[in-house]
């Protein structure tokens, strides 16, 4: 009878270790797009310094999302792959979703922002490995004319190895009288009429203001050897802009 109970509390006691999730300190910061690891079944709670303001998702219909003060609940609906961008005030967070079956999910994120390193460099390595050319900061431009209802300023694609991507911030001036609508744009960068887009363009705000430069992150696998163009959708009428290079 010993050996029965004690079989009896072993087999009760093991699957309640299986899907222990952990609970992390994450510094971040708003160049980085830490991966954030999600279970079905499971909701992880995403805890800021300050109340967050707004969030954006990729696949909003397979998240359930709820605000508790400084708190973020993320619940997933399906075993998916997804972004999500959190904002609020003095800081903007990106993450990467993850979902799996995996006991080593997250239960409770405590985000931190990540203090910069002003220590002085250390001195090189002898023999070190070199960084993938493709893998360092791109910095570019965006050619623009007066004929265009947008004007579109850029900045440095940066490599991120959580999505095995470059992601890089640009600012769209929308030269209309009146606020335009984000969910009726569509962004994307290519090249020789392929789309290297890998992940659905992010916009900072709902609607893109006038005289106002509006922040839109986009994801894209690039290459200086490549002749970029970048094309802006608005309610199904195209603009072309040139991506130029910099030294």
């Amino acid at each position: 009878m010993k050996i029965n109970r004690w079989f009896t509390l072993v087999s009760v006691f093991i699957p309640m270790m299986a899907f222990a999730g952990k609970v992390r300190t994450l510094p971040t910061n708003s160049q980085e797009m830490p991966v954030i690891h999600l279970m079905t079944g499971r909701s992880t709670v995403l805890r800021f310094s300050s109340p967050p303001k707004k969030v954006v998702i990729g696949n909003q219909n397979y998240f359930s999302i709820e605000f508790i003060d400084s708190d973020i609940t993320l619940q997933p609906l399906s075993n998916t792959t997804s972004n999500l961008f959190v904002y609020g005030d003095g800081f903007t967070y990106g993450f990467i979703l993850k979902v799996d079956h995996s006991s080593d999910y997250d239960d409770l994120v405590f985000v931190r922002n990540k203090v910069p390193n002003f220590s002085l460099p250390a001195p090189p390595v002898k023999n070190a490995a070199k960084i993938e050319p493709s893998k360092k900061d791109l910095r570019f431009s965006i050619l623009s004319s007066k004929k265009e209802k947008f004007d579109v300023e850029g900045g440095t694609f940066k490599w991120n190895e959580s999505i095995k991507s470059y992601f890089a911030d640009v600012f769209i001036l929308t030269k209309s009288k009146k606020p335009i609508s984000s969910n009726s744009m569509k962004i994307q960068i290519l090249a020789n009429n392929e789309d290297l887009t890998t992940i659905k363009a992010v916009f900072e705000k709902d609607e893109l203001l006038p005289k106002i430069k509006n922040r839109v992150r986009i994801f894209a696998n690039v290459s200086v050897k490549q002749n970029l163009i970048l094309k802006l959708q608005n309610n199904k009428e195209d603009e072309v802009f040139n991506l130029k290079w910099k030294k």
